[in-house]
């Protein structure tokens, strides 16, 4: 029974243990993944930024109807813009192109690309100009947004390789009309979109630091747990079986007890009745089994039988 209930309080304390692994490592999950949202978030929020800048940009461009530059090696006529005024000379002799917003879209990203290593284009599932043509994830991206998705984003790569992805789409405004002819009835619907890529590595490197604080933290918090189950287990493990061994000592003194009649000794557990060394003393019987301690006396009606000439100091 002893050896029972101190088996059963290590059993207990091996369960803690495990309950306290579990919710430790449930909570160093949600809080790595909780990370890897907020970064992800973060970088969404910078693509959105990006957009948001383009779409000023487009808008400012649409409402002007395009802008003219110098015509230069860097700067070609686009031979996609159907406009009777693509191409003006100045009256000082300089001529200049009209650029329209996607023409503009794509300026802007070969020069985000080369500074600030970020990619913008237009995309759509059905582009006036080849180089508009979308890749694979754009094109999943692009079917997302025509079911009614905002915006879509996804870390693609592993390692060094890995970038992130934006993309929101852009609608079909009147402007647009004059060149997707085709798309005239579909005013306001979406066309396509811009898709922003930048370089994952920065935020894998912040996101890297706080996983390793969040795993420091967790893996010293599972350490505590334990040298203070050790020790706090040892020490109740002991106490058990001081108890124990307590409830053992009454416990031979319960049931049923044989006794002699006539002088009171007790006959030890399977001794055998007919022999006088089976029987013991009262007084040894209990001194072997608990830490009781004797002292004799007599009481008044046996000091009456042994000394019946002693006064019993009872008043007369």
């Amino acid at each position: 029974m002893r050896h029972e209930a101190t088996t059963q309080a290590r059993n207990s304390l091996l369960y803690l243990s495990a309950f306290i692994t579990v919710i430790t490592f449930v909570s160093l999950y949600a809080n790595l993944h909780k990370v890897d949202t907020q970064y992800r978030q973060l970088a969404a929020v910078v693509g959105r930024s990006f957009f948001q800048a383009v779409s000023a940009m487009r808008d400012w461009n649409m409402r002007h109807g395009g802008v003219y530059i110098p015509v230069t090696k860097d700067s070609r006529p686009n031979p996609l813009l159907q406009d009777p005024l693509r191409e003006v000379m100045t009256q000082g002799g300089t001529r200049l192109t009209k650029v329209n917003h996607a023409q503009m879209l794509r300026v802007i990203s070969n020069l985000l690309k080369e500074e600030r290593g970020v990619r913008m284009r237009i995309s759509g599932l059905t582009p006036l100009h080849a180089a508009n043509a979308p890749d694979g994830w754009e094109r999943n991206a692009l079917g997302d947004l025509e079911k009614g998705q905002k915006e879509t984003y996804e870390v693609v790569g592993t390692g060094d390789q890995a970038v992130f992805r934006f993309m929101s789409p852009l609608k079909v405004e009147p402007s647009c009309v004059g060149c997707h002819k085709d798309q005239k009835e579909r005013v306001g619907n979406i066309y396509g979109g811009v898709s922003v890529t930048f370089a994952w590595a920065p935020f894998e490197k912040l996101m890297s630091r706080n996983n390793r604080q969040i795993w420091i933290t967790h893996l010293l918090f599972l350490g505590v747990s334990f040298l203070l189950i050790f020790l706090l287990g040892r020490k109740l493990v002991v106490q058990i079986d001081a108890l124990q061994e307590s409830l053992q000592r009454i416990r031979t003194l319960e049931g049923l007890v044989p006794i002699c009649a006539n002088c009171k000794k007790i006959r030890a557990e399977g001794g055998n009745p007919f022999e006088q060394s089976s029987w013991t003393s009262v007084e040894r019987y209990i001194s072997d089994r608990t830490d009781a301690e004797f002292t004799h006396g007599l009481c008044p009606e046996c000091a009456k039988i042994l000394y019946p000439g002693v006064e019993s100091g009872e008043e007369k």
